[in-house]
């Protein structure tokens, strides 16, 4: 009776020690995968993650969880390809290895808490076969199987309202399709003004068709965000300011607002106006004192490498500091990869936002975004 005592603390203490580690190694995989994103082509940082999964594949065999070995074994395949040159490493691999690896940990944590599993073994075995070809060479047969692979792991990446979801999403937070109705779910009574600056948000959602239903669902954010906290921000200020914080975009050349590459100086100084350019507008109407200014700030950053002033933190208003969370936020869950029509996945601009605090954003709105941000995952 004693020695099975110690055999159920021993494997006890094994499993909580494979956790910490497993945790420890995720998250630096994950930090890994942002890292080449940016710097693709650099080879130390592709060897340190090929490694790092590869520890982990070992972990998960040698505590008993071999059955989850093979996504990682997947993982390792399309890293070895990207290694050997036979496949270049890309916005769409980086986010079908982020997401397998995500895949991975929730896989890990409902096995150790004895809970259903996030993917059915067919899924499951689907899955590892699809991010295999995704190492393919022949372009078509490549994109199938990411579209694939993704529509499995982040259902909500793939334009098609009719795909089945795995096993256990939970609901997220419905985002309502008109302004007026996320107005009245936070109390923000609307007025003359509130419904101009409303008119003056579609014409920019008109100018891309990447932009549609954003002013609602950066509202929704926004709001959420400033009553999670404790309405630091005037509801109605806070509104105005996400209504009328891009309205100068709309009169930027489509060359700009669509270009892939980097954009150059002349360009960069023309996109940055636009900030300068609605503070002015909105300026001029006396009640709207606090929105103009959310609107002028709100690129602004914590390490004050910013602009248009530069400033740090403590001398940005907290709407602007919420805005540029919201903001920034939009644009990666929004963004499309490699001109496709395929969204980038919720998990990857959590990761970026949070990545991003104490230098781009301020800590303490991060940790508000965190909590808030839950109720708005597609999967989780």
């Amino acid at each position: 009776m004693a020695g099975h005592m110690r055999d159920d603390e021993f494997q006890r203490d094994l499993m909580e020690d494979f956790f910490l580690d497993f945790q420890e190694a995720h998250q630096h995989c994950e930090n890994a995968l942002i890292d080449l994103e940016h710097d693709p082509d650099n080879n130390t940082l592709l060897n340190d993650l090929f490694r790092s999964v590869h520890t982990i594949k070992g972990n998960l065999i040698y505590v008993g969880l071999r059955e989850l070995s093979p996504l990682l074994q997947s993982v390792e395949d399309v890293l070895d390809a990207i290694r050997q040159g036979r496949v270049h490493y890309d916005t769409l691999l980086s986010d079908i290895i982020l997401l397998a690896m995500d895949t991975t940990h929730r896989l890990v944590v409902s096995s150790m808490e004895r809970t259903a599993p996030p993917l059915t073994e067919t899924q499951l075995s689907t899955l590892c076969n699809h991010i295999n070809e995704a190492a393919s060479q022949d372009e078509q047969a490549r994109y199938s199987a990411i579209r694939t692979a993704l529509g499995i792991m982040a259902p909500d990446t793939i334009p098609d309202d009719h795909k089945p979801l795995p096993r256990n999403t939970t609901k997220p937070l419905p985002i309502p399709h008109d302004s007026d109705t996320v107005l009245k779910q936070f109390g923000v009574e609307s007025n003359d003004d509130l419904r101009f600056f409303q008119k003056l948000s579609a014409p920019l959602e008109e100018r891309s068709q990447y932009w549609q239903g954003r002013t609602v669902r950066m509202l929704q954010l926004a709001l959420a965000m400033n009553q999670h906290a404790g309405k630091p921000v005037e509801p109605d200020q806070l509104a105005a300011a996400v209504y009328t914080h891009d309205i100068a975009m709309a009169f930027l050349p489509l060359e700009i607002l669509h270009k892939t590459t980097p954009l150059n100086a002349e360009e960069m100084s023309l996109l940055r106006s636009h900030t300068q350019q609605a503070f002015t507008l909105i300026s001029a109407m006396k009640r709207w004192d606090q929105a103009s200014y959310i609107v002028l700030e709100h690129h602004e950053r914590e390490d004050g490498l910013g602009y248009p002033a530069g400033l740090t933190g403590a001398h940005i208003c907290p709407g602007a500091k919420i805005l540029a969370i919201v903001d920034a936020f939009e644009a990666r869950t929004h963004e499309r990869a490699y001109s496709t029509n395929l969204k980038r996945p919720f998990v990857r601009a959590v990761l970026e936002i949070n990545r991003c605090a104490g230098t781009h954003f301020d800590p303490n709105w991060v940790n508000v975004f965190n909590e808030v941000g839950r109720s708005l995952q597609p999967d989780s």
